[in-house]
Order: structure tokens, then C-alpha cells, then sequence
């Protein structure tokens, strides 16, 4: 599971920028290679989800 990491934060499922690293609230990719497309598209990179583990 992947997210997209965006300046100070991440996308949520909204498609905004969120500072919040619940998984509940963000934008979670199955593989790597879909979340690296949509990465590019709005300029932010990808971490894997168990990095935001807190």
C-alpha cells in the first residue's frame, strides 16, 4: 500500500493536502507503479504506508 507525499503532507481521498498520517483519511495506492503516475502528474513522490505508522 502507497501514498503520495505532497509539500508538508499528503493527499487524502478528497485530493487535497492533509498534515493528518491516518490511513483512515488518505488517498491509499494497492502498487507502487499506479501511485508513481499520479505522483508525477501533481509533482509529489510516494512512501510506503507502513513508513507512516506513528
Amino acid at each position: 500500500m502507497y501514498v503520495v507525499k505532497v509539500f508538508h503532507g499528503y493527499i487524502d481521498k478528497t485530493g487535497h493536502r492533509t498534515r493528518d498520517k491516518s490511513s483512515d483519511n488518505l488517498l491509499v495506492f494497492p502498487d507502487r507503479k499506479s501511485s508513481e503516475e499520479f505522483a508525477n502528474k501533481i509533482g509529489g513522490r510516494v512512501k510506503r504506508l507502513e513508513e507512516l505508522k506513528v
